[in-house]
C-alpha cells in the first residue's frame, strides 16, 4: 500500500538535505562560541541599509537580480555568521519568491529540525519539554517526537481539526507516539506555566510569529528556533501591493480570507497587542523607521526579499532587546538566552505574563 502523498514528499525533502546538500551533525557545536560570535553582529547597519534600499524603490525588480545584488551586499555578514556556527544550511537553487520556492522550503524546514535534534538536548539543563506553537497539522512536532524521545512535545494551535486530519491521514507512522500532545491554544494567550527547553515553530503567519517569539522571552525559554512567514500579515495588514506573478495573486487570495477572520475576531492570526502601532518590535528599529512605512514594508513583502528582511531584523534586534543572542539567515532564527554577563544560562521560571 503507498503512502500518503505528504509523506512521501517529507520523506523526500529529508532525504534531499542529507545526501544532496551535504549536512552534516553539529557534534561540535559550541554555546559559548555561538554567543561569541553573536557578540559580533551588527542587526542595525544591515537594516539602515535594506531601508535605504526601501526608499529608493528598489525592490520587487522582475528578475530580482536588483534585490538579489542588495540583500548579498547588506546581509552576506550575517550569512556568514550563520555558517560560522549552523554549517549546512540548505541553498535553493530554484527562483526566490516563486510556488516553486515555497514548495521546497520543506529543505529548510527540516535542517531546523535536525539542528534541534542534535543540539537541544546537550545544552538545555534540567527542562525537557518542546513547544510548537502555531503546529496546524502538527507535522513538525510529531517529528520531533519521534526523533527525540526523552522530551515531550507539545503542539498547539488555536484550530484542532488540522491536528486530527493529520493524524488520521498518518496514523500508521506515529501510532506508537507517547510524548506528542496537542493543545488547543491562542498563541496570544498562551499558557505561561509551560517551561520549555525550546519553542520552536514553522512559518508563523504575521503577527503569530511575534507572539511565539513573546511566549519564549516571557517563559525565559533558553532556546528559540523557528522559520517566520507571511510577513504581510503584521500589525494586522492584510493589503497587499499588487504585481504580476501567480504567487502574488494567492497571497491576494489569502489575504481577502484572512479580512473575514479579521472581521470576525476569531482570535486566529491576529490580536490587537500587535495593532500597527506595536511596530516596529524593537525600540532601535523604532529610532530609524515609523509604524507607517514598516507596514508599508510588510504590504509590499510577498515580492521582496528586501521587505521581509527588514521585518526580521527589526524581531532579531528585539530578541537582542530582551536578552537573546541570535543569529539569521533567510527566514530562520537561531536564538539563545544570555545570562547577564554575557553567556549562556539555564533558567528555571518564569519573566512575565505571556499576555502583558
Amino acid at each position: 500500500m503507498k503512502r500518503p502523498v505528504a509523506a512521501r514528499w517529507e520523506t523526500s525533502i529529508n532525504r534531499q538535505l542529507a545526501n544532496a546538500m551535504g549536512f552534516r551533525r553539529m557534534d561540535q557545536f559550541s554555546l559559548q562560541t555561538f554567543h561569541e560570535v553573536c557578540r559580533q553582529i551588527d542587526f542595525r547597519t544591515p537594516l539602515v541599509g535594506l531601508l535605504g534600499e526601501f526608499q529608493r524603490g528598489a525592490i520587487a525588480d522582475v528578475d530580482r537580480l536588483q534585490e538579489t545584488l542588495a540583500v548579498e551586499t547588506h546581509l552576506g555578514v550575517l550569512a556568514e555568521a550563520w555558517d560560522s556556527v549552523l554549517p549546512g544550511f540548505p541553498a535553493c537553487p530554484w527562483k526566490r519568491r516563486t510556488l516553486t520556492w515555497e514548495y521546497h522550503r520543506g529543505a529548510r524546514d527540516a535542517y531546523l529540525k535536525q539542528l534541534i535534534a542534535d543540539i537541544v538536548p546537550a545544552n538545555v539543563g534540567p527542562r525537557r519539554l518542546i513547544v510548537n506553537p502555531a503546529a496546524v497539522f502538527g507535522r513538525h512536532a510529531r517529528a520531533l517526537a519521534k526523533s527525540l524521545p526523552e522530551f515531550d512535545v507539545i503542539g498547539s494551535d488555536i484550530e484542532p481539526k488540522w491536528n486530527r486530519l493529520y493524524q488520521f491521514v498518518n496514523f500508521w507512522r506515529y501510532h506508537n507516539l507517547t510524548n506528542y500532545q496537542f493543545v488547543q491554544e491562542d498563541i496570544f494567550n498562551p499558557d505561561a506555566r509551560r517551561l520549555p527547553a525550546t519553542i520552536a515553530f514553522w512559518g508563523a503567519c504575521g503577527s503569530v510569529t511575534d507572539g511565539c517569539i513573546d511566549c519564549a522571552i516571557a517563559t525565559n525559554t533558553p532556546f528559540l528556533i523557528c522559520r517566520s512567514c507571511c510577513h504581510d500579515n503584521i500589525g494586522g495588514n492584510t493589503h497587499v501591493v499588487r504585481r504580476p506573478g501567480a504567487l502574488n495573486r494567492f497571497f491576494v487570495l489569502k489575504n481577502r480570507l484572512l479580512l473575514k477572520e479579521q472581521l470576525q475576531q476569531t482570535g486566529a492570526y491576529f490580536c490587537n497587542r500587535y495593532g500597527k502601532s506595536a511596530y516596529p518590535r524593537s525600540q532601535a528599529a523604532r529610532d530609524l523607521v515609523s509604524s507607517d512605512t514598516l507596514i508599508a514594508v510588510a504590504q509590499n513583502s510577498v515580492d521582496s526579499d528586501i521587505c521581509r528582511s527588514l521585518i526580521d531584523l527589526d524581531r532579531c534586534l528585539y530578541l537582542q532587546e530582551h536578552g537573546y543572542d541570535v543569529v539569521y539567515r533567510e527566514e530562520l532564527f537561531f536564538a539563545h538566552k544570555r545570562d547577564l554577563n554575557g553567556g549562556c544560562r539555564h533558567t528555571t521560571g518564569p519573566r512575565r505574563p505571556c499576555c502583558e
